[in-house]
């Protein structure tokens, strides 16, 4: 399990502000998902890892809880007009190693990220590093799972626990310049075989329309 030292507040802040921006995935430096998961899923035994629209946690619902609940029957509508073993099956881990834009700003004391312009993810990374109190507020809830958000340096973990089980540990690690994101996530699930981990890569918008315009 990735852990270790939080930095102080303040560094936190600033680099929660370096990640702001929007963010385009450079595919000849990623890892491709279903290469990845290739031969690693089970022989389908299990329903849907996907959530319906009643499994996030209870409370108020918002505009960002609707829209996730959107996402997900989009992609459940999606899993059934195909095969049995596509990436769908791993359940809420799902956007997360197919997104190929990420929008992340502030929000709420912490971050928003948004998977591909449709699915809006909240995370508050803790102050204190990876701890968890009594209480539980450290951690935030919706439709992907419980997720406890913290800096390991100056890269952005997040641990999460999804409703159907298993584990995703995610790091997002900023190049010196700024302007790439290096995005590494394992993932344990009861759909697999053995934890799976890949590496992809995200390149901030300004930069990736220079690169493109270089190479032609």
């Amino acid at each position: 399990m990735l852990c270790g030292l939080a930095t102080s507040f303040p560094t936190s802040a600033a680099d929660a502000d370096r990640l702001n921006g929007h963010w385009t995935l450079d595919e000849d430096r990623s890892e491709d998902a279903e290469d990845a998961f290739d031969g690693k899923l089970r022989k389908r035994r299990f329903g849907s890892s996907l959530p319906d629209s009643s499994s996030g946690p209870g409370g108020r619902r918002t505009v960002a809880d609707k829209s996730q609940d959107e996402y997900w029957r989009t992609v459940a509508e999606k899993e059934e007009r195909r095969s049995a073993g596509n990436l769908s099956r791993l359940g809420t881990v799902y956007p997360l190693i197919t997104a190929t834009e990420l929008d992340i700003s502030p929000a709420r004391g912490g971050l928003e990220i948004v998977y591909d312009k449709l699915l809006p993810r909240f995370v508050r990374p803790n102050p204190d590093g990876r701890v968890f109190s009594a209480s539980g507020d450290e951690l935030v809830a919706d439709t992907i799972g419980y997720t406890l958000a913290y800096w390991e340096g100056t890269d952005l973990m997040l641990e999460t626990d999804p409703p159907d089980g298993g584990k995703y540990i995610e790091r997002l690690r900023l190049s010196d310049d700024g302007q790439r994101i290096e995005y590494r996530v394992k993932v344990r699930g009861r759909v697999l075989e053995e934890p799976v981990e890949m590496t992809r890569e995200f390149v901030r918008a300004g930069e990736a329309r220079a690169h493109a315009g270089q190479t032609r």
